[in-house]
Formats: C-alpha cells, structure tokens, sequence
C-alpha cells in the first residue's frame, strides 16, 4: 500500500460540483468540474508524517492513526463513484 500512496495508479479523479460551495476560500459553482490529484492528498503531512519517506509500516494495523481521514488514502479513487 506504501508503494501506491507514493506512485497512485492514476493521477486524478474528478468530480462534478452538486451546488455552489467555497473551499479554502475558492468559490466552485454547481456544475464545475473538480479535480482531486491524488498524489497531493498521499503526501499530506497531516495524515502522513514523513510524507516523502517510504515506510511500509505506517500500514500496519497498530500505526494507523485513529484520526486518519477515510479519503486520506485513495489508490484507486474513493466513494460512490469509486472507479479508474
């Protein structure tokens, strides 16, 4: 799991905005497509520490954080539309 959250098996996925929202103070109209890069997400500090270290253990059931976010990995896309 260590090797895809470093080199996801895909770039990006996108999503299709439902309704006008702002996030991190950007405006996204219903409508607009987002696009998430998932490499970004994988190194986030936040929920990795040590993002750019390769560390198969942090996978191991007793290392994972109980504050992890469910999206924070996503090799293969995330929720109901959750395909590559």
């Amino acid at each position: 799991m260590e090797s895809l959250r470093l080199l996801p098996s895909v770039p990006s996925i996108s999503r299709l905005a439902q309704e006008d929202l702002t996030y991190n103070g950007h405006k996204i109209l219903a409508g607009q497509t987002c696009f998430i890069f998932i490499k970004d997400v994988h190194l986030d500090p936040k929920y990795f520490p040590e993002p750019n270290k390769f560390d198969p253990d942090r996978f191991l059931s007793e290392n994972r954080s109980r504050h992890s976010h469910p999206y924070a990995f996503i090799p293969f896309s995330a929720g109901s539309r959750n395909c590559i």
